[in-house]
């Protein structure tokens, strides 16, 4: 049985004739040309027979965050406002073009062009973050990194404004894009961009179609990946994960169901910084990932896995708290020993030490303290590698070592032959 080939040219009798893309696109833009307001002539929707579907060769699904988010596809991440949403797309973008995984999942085998739009964070904010997160960075991987991803600045009175009922600002949009060419469009939050009523169907559906046809002007299988608030409070946190996680995201459920992937972001607990919950909601091109909680490293701005996060205990605790009890913790003073333990096996940034003592226990408070007291006893030791936005590390005198001598190799083989 032949195969259809989407993107190859066909030849009949010697003679190259358009491909299957090409002649879909070409009928759309002649019926489009021949019809006005008054014209009957309507264009039907993309059909196909079972049998050309099912010779076709289509062209693999390119993923960029595990089996999850693929070019050509919409994403969409709830979470209620403060949380880090921008901060974890600028974390996804930059690891995907490093080449690095995020959140213990792959982010494809190639650097994306990323073009993040949005009308809430500011230059400053965002100079702040990415000279942070760039700490430790060759030269060559900060090269790739501004090659490949594109941030609105928020530089002029007028763009902030970015909702598409606007058809000035759907221009703007447009010459943004073509400009940028990204493969992968942030929006940054959905509330300001949709058009109409925020819990209209219609009108999330119409932003979504509209948001999707900008993304390809200049890409044909661009993705777009939505950051959108969700609802708060205890009883809507828990909402999260489980059965009613369709539920979580705040507006119009129309976001939720066209999009291809849904993650819910939500507060792991009540600190100002809080680890954030990652639950997938929905996966229609895969399995759904299982449930993983990131902590932000202070110093580089930077997520990182918590892998000892009990999310049963995070459960019970918020259907306590929405049945009107308050759990009281009692503090725990940890002794010398006990807080030895988490250094164990290698040196660790003064972030991660502060944050596994308070997983240990500890207060916000006693954390630095408890390090302090041991770096003062000589039990354990600090070293800050040479450069700028260098974190300091702590641990055992052996595992300091051990760090920096791997640094030190680590820092020959960037240096030029």
């Amino acid at each position: 049985m032949a195969e259809n080939y989407l993107f190859e040219p066909r030849r009949r009798d010697g003679k190259e004739l358009m491909n299957t893309i090409d002649i879909i696109q070409e009928t759309a833009r002649s019926t489009g040309a021949q019809t006005i307001e008054t014209d009957e002539t309507i264009r039907p929707y993309s059909t196909r027979t079972w049998g050309e579907v099912f010779r076709m060769k289509l062209p693999p699904l390119i993923h960029f965050l595990g089996n999850c988010l693929a070019l050509g596809r919409l994403g969409v991440f709830f979470g209620q406002g403060g949380l880090g949403k921008s901060r974890i797309s600028m974390n996804i973008s930059r690891n995907q073009v490093l080449g690095l995984p995020f959140g213990g999942m792959s982010t494809g085998d190639k650097p994306l062009r990323h073009l993040h739009m949005g009308s809430e964070n500011a230059i400053h904010r965002l100079q702040s973050d990415i000279r942070a997160m760039s700490g430790g960075l060759s030269q060559e991987q900060q090269d790739l990194l501004a090659e490949h991803i594109f941030l609105a600045t928020l530089e002029l009175p007028d763009d902030p404004y970015v909702n598409l009922a606007d058809p000035a600002n759907v221009e703007r949009w447009r010459a943004t894009i073509e400009a940028r060419a990204p493969d992968v469009l942030w929006v940054d939050p959905w509330g300001d961009v949709q058009a109409g009523e925020s819990n209209a169907d219609s009108d999330a559906r119409w932003t979504i179609s509209e948001l999707t046809r900008l993304a390809r002007t200049a890409n044909h299988n661009a993705a777009v990946s939505v950051l959108a608030h969700s609802r708060t409070g205890v009883k809507n946190i828990i909402q999260a994960v489980g059965y009613d996680a369709a539920n979580f995201g705040k507006g119009s459920k129309a976001l939720y169901s066209c999009a291809r992937c849904v993650f819910n972001l939500a507060p792991a607990d009540e600190s100002e910084t809080p680890p954030v919950l990652v639950y997938c909601a929905k996966n229609n091109d895969g399995p759904r990932v299982a449930p993983f909680v990131l902590r932000l490293d202070t110093e580089h701005m930077l997520y990182e896995l918590d892998e000892g996060f009990d999310l049963d205990a995070w459960a019970s605790d918020l259907q306590a708290r929405g049945n009107g009890k308050r759990p009281v913790k009692k503090p725990v003073r940890l002794t010398d020993v006990q807080a030895m333990e988490i250094f164990a096996s290698e040196a660790m940034t003064k972030t991660q030490a502060h944050n596994l003592l308070r997983d240990r226990g500890a207060s916000r408070d006693d954390a630095p303290d408890i390090v302090r007291r041991l770096l003062a006893a000589g039990t354990l030791e600090q070293w800050q590698p040479s450069g700028k936005n260098q974190p300091t590390y702590v641990g055992t005198p052996d595992a300091v070592r051990q760090r920096r001598e791997q640094w030190n190799i680590d820092r020959q083989k960037q240096l030029p032959v």
